[in-house]
């Protein structure tokens, strides 16, 4: 006998089982033994539109104040002197001396400069190792680099005058 034909012969033999059993399950779960042969009809499981007992499931989360992201600006103005609301709020601020303020604010601005400096520097070598030219800038690009030389300037003016 080939493989093909045990197969069919098993399959026979366990389709017969399967007629042969038991129906009494059907009838415990509300069928009779002549309704198992229709076809089923479509149900829905939610039970005519229950709620759901979460009622709050779906509402949207409001976002808190603390999740909103800080700008690296606010940040460092919140530690810095630039926090102050006004130049008199800064000018009375009593928990350091008009000296200790001076001293501190040039001591912040070398560090700032030394930033900026560095982050210059790190861009031109970028820029000659990668061969970008002037004419691969954005548009906005070439505005901002004739602000920002326009407020070195000042800047520059601003120090010597200090």
């Amino acid at each position: 006998m080939s493989l093909n034909a045990k197969l069919e012969d098993m399959l026979e033999e366990h389709i017969k089982s399967v007629k042969e059993t038991d129906d009494s399950w059907w009838v415990e779960f509300g069928k009779a033994e002549s309704d198992h042969d229709e076809e089923l009809d479509e149900i829905s499981v939610t039970g005519a539109g229950e709620a759901y007992d979460t009622p709050k499931a779906f509402k949207k989360k409001k976002k808190k104040d603390d999740d909103v992201n800080e700008s690296k600006f606010m940040r460092i103005a919140k530690q810095s002197f630039l926090a102050e609301a006004s130049y008199t709020a800064y000018k009375r601020d009593d928990t350091s001396s008009s000296k200790q303020k001076v001293n501190s604010a040039i001591k912040e601005i070398n560090s700032k400069l030394h930033i900026i400096e560095r982050l210059i520097t790190q861009n031109i070598r970028l820029k000659t190792e990668d061969g970008v030219d002037s004419t691969k800038y954005w548009k906005s690009t070439r505005g901002n680099l004739y602000k920002i030389s326009e407020k070195m300037m000042r800047i520059g003016e601003k120090i010597r005058r200090f």
